[in-house]
């Protein structure tokens, strides 16, 4: 069975492309958020003074083609009336 990511829940992943002299992530990997949306996750390893070691996080930009939400967002009018937010398309307006 394929590893399905689930609302709230992510991996994290060694990160093997760490380049000198940056600071790039030690760990790095993905975050689906209770909405839907899948999201970067960065984390990078620190020791405080007294040598107890933690893991400082970040979530990034939108992972693109992934973790669409099942259900569209409500916008504050829509919300009113219990209706799903539709957006417009405006494609076909030449300007």
């Amino acid at each position: 069975m394929a590893y399905e990511m689930r609302p709230s829940s992510g991996s994290l992943f060694k990160n093997n492309e760490k380049r000198p002299d940056k600071k790039d992530p030690d760990v790095k990997g993905k975050i689906m958020l209770p909405d839907g949306t899948t999201h970067w996750i960065s984390g990078w390893t620190k020791a405080t003074t007294a040598g107890e070691k933690w893991i400082s996080l970040q979530i990034g930009n939108p992972v693109q083609g992934a973790g669409k939400p099942a259900v569209a967002p409500l916008d504050a009018h829509n919300a009113a009336k219990g209706n799903a937010y539709i957006a417009d398309d405006d494609s076909d307006i030449p300007f």
